[in-house]
């Protein structure tokens, strides 16, 4: 048996819950629309999240995980192995007899490749989870479990190692899809909250009875004096409803501003209205407008189809710290101004940079997707550039395409300009001659970028120690090649690092 990747799409999470908010934070955003293909994107997480928490919890699994590959190998339950088997892991084989033979791609030692497998057919999704669970209650698989691996992060990395999915970047796509969609929240809950929704939704119907059947008395008046009205059906009365939020994460806090009018919007444990009780907070006495805070989560919270923008706050009260979710009209992200590039760079091996899914200070949170310094390319081309200012200093991102990964975003100090004849790193230190040192010559500048150098030999140079120091470090761009300034009887020169003892 095998398992093989289907497909992989963008997704969001929702959680399930639902009553009115206040007419002050809970204004539509035009900026603030999502696709059909998210909502049912949505709706497949919320029909096996469930049975999923249920399932992964009995046989010491991550929910999370369970959930990310379902979406994964599935297409979110719309591939035609989910679609017609049930099979929302691609696992192969038959289940009880049942099979259906389908296409399927195959990573290979050649890369990818398009071949024919008998495929399980499961009578219900289910099935397929359980399957999927039962699957990995063997020794091959022991790594994945949580009581060995520990975090979703190391059983997504342990899958790949122990054979699971033949893709390179398997672990890869299942932490990014459970850190964008916030999946991990269900890794610490033994159950699900729908039977709470639930429960608080038939609490608010009961309490609304009196209305309703006021309410119905009048269509029945109204159904009296119209005899058309008499043969049409009653119309439901539409109860109150708790608020859906849909979760983004980022890998670190973002810093952002309180903005000139913070204080008119409220402070709270959860966001607003998506529980039947949520405790209503104050700012700090202490905080001001354009005082820097941190945001660790975002929420869209949505009602009748009407979204509005939350934050997760980190807020410093004396010694500890308190989160407290609040309406995004309180906050203020960096402005960041886009252009479009067609830029060479060289990776830069001596100061590697996190890349991530937008640029880091992104409204809508960033996903740390590797650390440059594990890409297997030197030379990579950007086509987009982002400048903003954080912190009161200017930064710049720059879009690059990587072999293995496509387009993220990285800073552009962890990028050497091709244009530029040499890099420099502020770096001191001591160093030691080799003994064949004098082979190498000394410049006033690093070779190629200065059109006054000038070169010369040892002669005169007084050396009683083979121990310099120095207080710059450069690299030549056109040869890749690493130079140092040192200091010679109070006089600075450049020299190669061939010439230091290794």
């Amino acid at each position: 048996m095998k398992y093989t990747l289907l497909s992989i799409l963008s997704v969001l999470f929702i959680t399930s819950v639902t009553t009115l908010a206040d007419n002050n934070q809970n204004n539509t955003s035009n900026g603030n629309s999502f696709s059909n293909a998210q909502l049912y994107q949505a709706t497949f997480f919320n029909s096996i999240k469930d049975i999923a928490v249920s399932i992964a919890n009995k046989n010491d699994l991550f929910p999370s995980i369970m959930m990310a590959q379902a979406a994964l190998e599935s297409g979110y339950g719309t591939s035609s192995l989910a679609v017609n088997a049930n099979n929302y892991f691609g696992i192969k084989g038959n289940y009880q007899g049942q099979s259906t033979n389908m296409n399927t791609s195959e990573y290979g030692s050649n890369g990818a490749y398009n071949t024919t497998a008998n495929f399980r057919k499961y009578p219900s999704p289910a099935e397929s989870l359980q399957d999927y669970a039962t699957f990995l209650n063997t020794p091959r698989y022991s790594n994945v479990h949580r009581s060995v691996a520990g975090t979703y992060q190391i059983a997504a990395q342990n899958l790949v190692q122990d054979g699971y999915a033949t893709d390179p970047n398997y672990s890869f796509k299942l932490i990014k899809l459970i850190n964008d969609n916030a999946l991990f929240t269900f890794d610490n809950n033994s159950s699900n909250s729908s039977s709470q929704n639930n429960s608080s939704s038939n609490n608010d119907q009961n309490n609304n009875s009196k209305n309703d059947n006021s309410s119905n008395n009048n269509q029945n008046s109204s159904s009296n004096n119209n005899n058309s009205a008499q043969n049409k059906p009653k119309q439901p009365v539409q109860k109150n409803t708790l608020a859906t939020a849909t979760y983004f994460s980022g890998s670190h806090p973002i810093s952002v501003t309180l903005s000139n009018n913070f204080s008119k919007y409220n402070l709270y444990n959860h966001v607003k209205d998506t529980r039947k009780k949520v405790t209503k907070y104050k700012w700090f006495s202490n905080l001001r407008a354009g005082n820097i805070v941190n945001v660790d989560l975002m929420a869209v919270q949505n009602h009748n189809g009407k979204n509005s923008i939350w934050y997760r706050l980190d807020l410093h009260e004396g010694k500890s710290t308190k989160k407290y979710w609040v309406y995004n009209k309180a906050v203020v992200f960096p402005k960041i101004n886009y252009q479009k590039v067609n830029k060479q760079f060289i990776l830069d091996k001596f100061n590697p940079r996190d890349a991530y899914n937008h640029v880091y200070s992104y409204n809508k949170m960033a996903m740390k997707i590797d650390s440059s310094i594990n890409f297997q390319v030197k030379k990579v081309f950007a086509d987009m550039e982002a400048t903003f200012y954080i912190n009161g200093m200017k930064a710049i991102w720059y879009r690059i395409n990587v072999k293995g990964y496509g387009k993220v975003w990285i800073d552009s100090n962890g990028l050497i300009n091709t244009e530029k004849n040499a890099k420099y790193y502020p770096e001191n230190g001591t160093k030691t001659l080799a003994s064949n040192y004098k082979k190498f010559k000394l410049y006033n500048h690093i070779p190629g970028t200065n059109k006054n150098e000038i070169k010369q030999n040892w002669n005169g140079i007084n050396l009683t120690d083979k121990v310099v120091s120095y207080d710059l470090k450069g690299v030549r761009v056109k040869y890749a090649t690493v130079w140092y300034r040192i200091f010679l009887n109070n006089k600075s020169y450049w020299i190669s690092s061939q010439a230091f003892a290794q």
